[in-house]
């Protein structure tokens, strides 16, 4: 039986507007995530440090990311009390479990995104305030950031994996709105028919709460720090470092309204409104397609702020050109073949019968 046969015609309108933004979401993601890892390796000549293998890291993970999105179209549903997350593909023919093991590994994705996000908050922080610290993100020790943020994500899915299996109250709970069948799902119903919390289900959004509480803070007690102290401390550095700061500080900036909006949100309401067990029915699966939109914002954000990836963007967009208007000439020459040029002997010729 089709998933979607007993759900309004509106629903499926949501779902099938969000499976495009996600398509909108790779497409833009690859681009730009690719143009900027190409800039940072070959582009931009100044020297970020250590600092570059995040900025090579990140866009790479999100185009990762997009494409796991891509596979799966992961989607969610809230119904009063709960949230059905679930995928009705089955990509490369495999079975439903591993469905259900690959949308977990998506949500682990999801967690070390925003932790590498915290990651370079901290690095600029470091980088104004303690720069010995940034020994830390130095060589072999880099990889512990790379660390931090899969411990984090592999938490998050492995959380969201064994305390949202379905069991028999959920399935029923959840097929008063939904026509349940074979698909890959997962399952939160907050509450049990007598009104106590379902502490199995509970325990995933305590997990998934303290780890965005935790990285969202290092983000903002960052970034608020930089802003009261850094122009103090900037004074001491050369013009073109104190240049270099601000631009990334404003990109800093522009990167906690960019996540707040795609990342953190749409989360915060999907896991928080089955606690207020409202009567509801919400296909709230259409929030989780800005998530494939971040990476690409965040890589047009750095570079337009940043002079030194404008500057290498126009060297590159200037190649292009270039090149193609070289092969428009090419294609423009005249192609050999007979010719109506007076030989020699023709030339003679002319000469005696004149």
């Amino acid at each position: 039986m089709d998933f979607f046969r007993k759900q309004s015609h509106s629903y499926k309108n949501w779902v099938t507007i969000a499976q495009r933004v996600a398509e909108v979401g790779f497409c833009s993601t690859t681009v730009f995530c690719s143009i900027f890892i190409f800039l940072t390796i070959f582009g931009v000549k100044r020297n970020f440090g250590s600092y570059k293998y995040l900025l090579i890291l990140f866009p790479a993970v999100g185009i990762f990311f997009a494409t796991v999105e891509l596979i799966l179209y992961p989607n969610v549903h809230s119904f009063n009390a709960g949230y059905f997350y679930y995928s009705t593909r089955r990509p490369f023919g495999v079975g439903i479990e591993i469905v259900t093991v690959l949308m977990a590994f998506y949500t682990s994705i999801y967690a070390s995104t925003i932790c590498m996000l915290a990651v370079q908050f901290v690095y600029r922080y470091w980088a104004i305030f303690d720069e010995t610290k940034l020994r830390f993100f130095k060589g072999w020790k880099f990889l512990f950031c790379v660390a931090y943020s899969v411990i984090v994500g592999a938490q998050w899915g492995l959380s969201m994996y064994f305390f949202n299996q379905m069991d028999d109250y959920s399935d029923h709970y959840m097929r008063y709105d939904l026509n349940i069948t074979e698909i890959a799902r997962l399952c939160l119903v907050s509450y049990n028919a007598d009104g106590s919390l379902r502490w199995r289900n509970i325990s995933a959004t305590i997990d998934m709460n303290i780890f965005m509480i935790v990285q969202y803070s290092i983000v903002i007690y960052c970034a608020v720090v930089m802003y009261h102290k850094m122009e103090e401390k900037l004074k001491m550095l050369s013009v073109s470092l104190r240049k270099l700061h601000k631009q990334f500080y404003k990109t800093l900036i522009l990167q906690i309204f960019t996540p707040t909006l795609c990342l953190f949100s749409p989360v915060v309401f999907i896991i928080y409104l089955p606690l207020f067990d409202l009567k509801v029915s919400i296909p709230t699966g259409m929030f989780l397609c800005a998530f494939t939109l971040y990476p690409a914002l965040d890589a047009m954000i750095v570079m337009y702020i940043v002079t030194d990836y404008r500057k290498a963007a126009k060297q590159m967009l200037k190649k292009v050109l270039d090149w193609i208007d070289e092969i428009l000439r090419l294609n423009e020459l005249p192609v050999d073949g007979p010719t109506n040029a007076p030989t020699k002997e023709t030339a003679l010729g002319s000469k005696v019968w004149a």
